[in-house]
């Protein structure tokens, strides 16, 4: 009988990582003990007898926890201890071949990188697909004809699941900062999840392989069970309006209630607007701090409740600071917003915004009308520095909904009329006022807003968390501007300010005009 196996965390090992006071049966021993449910051992360049010695090592280690031990490539090394499987390449053996030798009792996986070889290797009969490579890394490399990153690991997987039922896991590069974001930004388009993923130096390389594995297997857990995208599929299906509105006051509530332990908002932001989204942030309940060194984003990140990154004045000397924060907040959890300001404007910027949505992901893309058409590569709008100009998009609604769908994240579109969509459900939000477009930096706001209200429920119903911060700001624009002491864009500003501190959910609630898109 085949032996039963779970793919959830997959190491392949690697005894050059292998320092020189441990065994690799320790390291196997200790990552075992950390969470790993699956053990492949690789080696490139051992001859015969040392192979089938060190596997004879390490099957003894996985025996005594009951983990299967598949052996790469070599078909003969896997008779030779009676393995539980292989694992096999696109040069090596066929499957069909390694199946005829091995007979129906043993675990057969197959490296795939692009959907024919998914699809052939399950014509076969492999019992699990590697897709890779998800990251490039010293021992992995992507190949010419293969797609980079989650989304090409996402095509490959949608394309299986049409061919059939499969289990599968992604391999290269994943580690304890961006495996929930694969996993999350690696589901089909119904929601079926990978089952695992496969690391190699993410623990071959810890210093301690033990807690290195704790960490990944409570990242995989949470993606499989905690994370937004692991419930949306059938949490937040056609909702109503006033489901929505009533939710979103309900953020509001919470935050205002927690006002002796307010959110700490971090802000990696832009000059421009840095006093405006702090003195916005704490209007609204939170607590900002704007910390942009690479250097102490470890120790600031246990403490942080949500990451704000706006590029509006991006420099190359700010971009190791942001891929600290977002790695860091990723290794907690932490409800990421992204505003890419101008985004469309350069090859600078588009690029470092590319990077950060295929390597982080984020829980929020907070952009106006230019800045989504630039993300969904659309030329229906165009742009005049950091501002959308014309009439904006024929179907709003449709294009938020792409980009949330592509991303598996909120999407908040401002405008004339702003948007929000979760890829399923789609809002317009008719609030705001004019006078909005006369102040610098009323749009970036929106963005620490966000973040403020968003943080409360992140995992839970961030379409609600983000739909409080944007209505917040718009409510309080709308009484700003009718206040007696407004006489301009001046006057307006301060106003703006005093009227997110008077903001309550009851007045968000009764003035929030939110409808069906």
């Amino acid at each position: 009988m085949k032996p039963d196996f779970n793919l959830t965390l997959y190491l392949v090992t690697d005894s050059g990582m292998v320092p020189a006071d441990k065994t690799l049966a320790q390291i196997v021993d200790e990552a075992i003990q950390g969470g790993v449910t699956i053990v492949q051992l690789r080696e490139k360049t051992a001859d015969t007898g040392a192979f089938i010695a060190l596997a004879r090592s390490l099957q003894k280690v996985t025996k005594n926890y009951g983990v299967p031990l598949l052996i790469n490539d070599r078909i003969d090394v896997a008779l030779a201890i009676d393995a539980d499987g292989v694992h096999i390449g696109q040069d090596d053996m066929s499957l069909v071949e390694a199946r005829r030798i091995l007979g129906p009792n043993k675990i057969i996986g197959m490296s795939v990188q692009t959907a024919a070889e998914a699809e052939a290797a399950m014509c076969d009969g492999a019992d699990y697909l590697g897709i890779g490579v998800c990251f490039d890394t010293e021992t992995k490399q992507i190949s010419t004809d293969a797609l980079r990153g989650p989304a090409g690991v996402r095509q490959v997987w949608e394309h299986a699941l049409e061919v059939g039922p499969v289990r599968a896991v992604t391999i290269g590069g994943v580690n304890e900062y961006n495996a929930v974001h694969v996993l999350d930004y690696t589901r089909s388009a119904k929601g079926v999840p990978l089952e695992g993923v496969a690391v190699v130096s993410a623990i071959m390389a810890a210093e301690d392989p033990c807690a290195a594995a704790k960490v990944l297997r409570s990242q995989v857990s949470f993606a499989m069970e905690r994370s937004w995208a692991s419930k949306q599929a059938t949490a937040y299906v056609d909702r109503s309006a006033a489901s929505v509105c009533q939710a979103a006051a309900g953020v509001v509530a919470r935050v205002r209630a927690t006002d002796g332990a307010r959110p700490l908002v971090q802000h990696m932001t832009n000059a421009v607007v840095m006093n405006d989204c702090a003195n916005a942030c704490l209007a609204l309940g939170g607590s900002p701090i704007m910390a942009p060194a690479a250097e102490e984003q470890a120790d600031l990140a246990r403490n942080v409740s949500a990451l704000v990154v706006n590029i509006g004045t991006l420099t190359s000397a700010q971009i190791p600071g942001i891929r600290a924060a977002m790695r860091c907040a990723r290794l907690y959890n932490t409800p990421i917003v992204l505003d890419p300001v101008g985004m469309g404007i350069s090859t600078f910027r588009k690029s470092f915004v590319y990077e950060i949505l295929r390597d982080y992901g984020v829980h929020v893309i907070k952009a106006n009308a230019g800045e989504v058409a630039s993300l969904l590569g659309s030329d229906e709008v165009s742009m005049q520095g950091v501002d959308s100009i014309g009439a904006g998009f024929s179907d709003p609604a449709a294009a938020v909904s792409a980009l949330s769908r592509r991303h598996r994240c909120i999407v908040v579109m401002t405008g004339r009329a702003d948007y929000v969509s979760d890829g399923t459900s789609t809002f317009a939000v008719r609030n705001g006022h004019p006078m909005q477009a006369c102040i610098s930096g009323s749009g970036c706001m929106v963005g620490t807003a966000v973040a403020t209200f968003i943080q409360t429920v992140a995992h839970e119903d961030p379409l609600a968390g983000a739909l409080a911060g944007l209505v917040a700001v718009n409510v309080a624009a709308e009484h700003a501007a009718v206040s007696a002491d407004v006489r301009g864009p001046g006057t307006f500003r301060p106003a703006f300010i005093d009227e997110m501190h008077r903001l309550s959910d009851d007045i968000l609630l009764s003035e929030m005009r939110v409808e069906r898109a």
